[in-house]
């Protein structure tokens, strides 16, 4: 899951905005550490920081574990005290029901720091379990694995075979900023290497809950962003119905969510886009979107569309 919210450099600042903010647990004296990327493809390029709590030397053993617990009082004790017992830290965690009275999970991140390797953990469970030991009575298994959050933050976004480039830009200085005021400072290093990036420019905020890293990625200043929702067939080709519409005009999509409302019949499919080299202003642009669904077969009806102010 990804939330996004937009904003502006101001110098060498950001603020992050209180929806980001809340989603990635980042508050008022966090310690935010800091790495960037370039990527090139085609004679094209741009910059993305990725901001992170956890420290480099911490995601060596940062682990993601499941726990399946009964959901009886004292369960998420009894995981809770096993793990402290070992001298292992809880990080970002959730836990649910999943049949009242019956089964819950708890997924978490761990950190094995001051522990020992995963093997070991998963040894001393199962000895646990095979001794019918009370004190994980309520405890019915354990899922535990190195995590690769750590890839996102080290490695950028990079996928095999793709044409894109991605360059790591080393840092002199590997300290952390402390979050002030809700404003993010952004390391001098840094700052120096942004080509073209100019200060006013739009930033564009993600925070990617899969690796628990803010990612950062940089707009012209004059930008234009536009965010619209249309409610489409739930068929086959009906997001292409709307995509291609906006290829059409020179509309880049920017970020794209759907969610299916009645299953193959209907369902929402919701845009923000950088409407920057569309020549028309929002009345026309709602006439274009409007005139091309009108012409496709289907029920295509536009919701909402609105102008995004930064």
């Amino acid at each position: 899951m990804r939330l996004y919210d937009f904003t502006r450099l101001q110098g060498s600042k950001i603020a992050v905005t209180e929806k980001i903010a809340k989603a990635l647990g980042l508050v008022d004296g966090s310690q935010v550490y800091t790495t960037m990327f370039r990527y090139d493809r085609d004679g094209f390029s741009g910059y993305e920081i990725v901001a992170s709590t956890f420290g480099p030397e911490n995601y060596r053993q940062i682990c993601q574990a499941t726990f399946y617990l009964n959901d009886a009082p004292g369960a998420c004790a009894q995981v809770s005290k096993f793990l402290a017992e070992r001298n292992i830290d809880i990080l970002n965690s959730v836990s649910i029901t999943m049949i009242s009275n019956v089964t819950m999970v708890w997924r978490m991140l761990v950190d094995l720091s001051y522990y020992g390797d995963v093997s070991q953990l998963r040894d001393e469970f199962e000895t646990l379990k095979k001794q019918k030991s009370l004190s994980i009575s309520n405890v019915d298994a354990m899922e535990i694995e190195p995590s690769n959050i750590s890839d996102r933050y080290t490695k950028g976004i990079h996928s095999e075979g793709s044409n894109v480039k991605v360059k790591p830009v080393r840092q002199r200085q590997k300290k952390p900023s402390i979050l002030k005021n809700g404003i993010m400072e952004i390391p001098a290093d840094l700052m120096a290497n942004l080509e073209d990036v100019k200060d006013g420019s739009v930033v564009m905020l993600v925070a990617d809950l899969n690796a628990w890293v803010l990612s950062l990625s940089f707009l012209p200043y004059d930008t234009k962003l536009v965010e619209f929702e249309v409610c489409i067939p739930d068929k086959p080709g009906a997001i292409f119905e709307v995509t291609s519409a906006m290829a059409k005009v020179d509309i880049n999509l920017l970020a794209l969510y759907t969610r299916v409302l009645v299953f193959y019949e209907r369902m929402t499919i919701r845009v923000v886009a950088d409407v920057t080299k569309y020549h028309g202003g929002m009345v026309a642009l709602v006439k274009e979107l409007s005139s091309h669904m009108a012409g496709v077969e289907g029920r295509y009806e536009l919701l909402s569309l609105r102008e995004i102010k930064v």
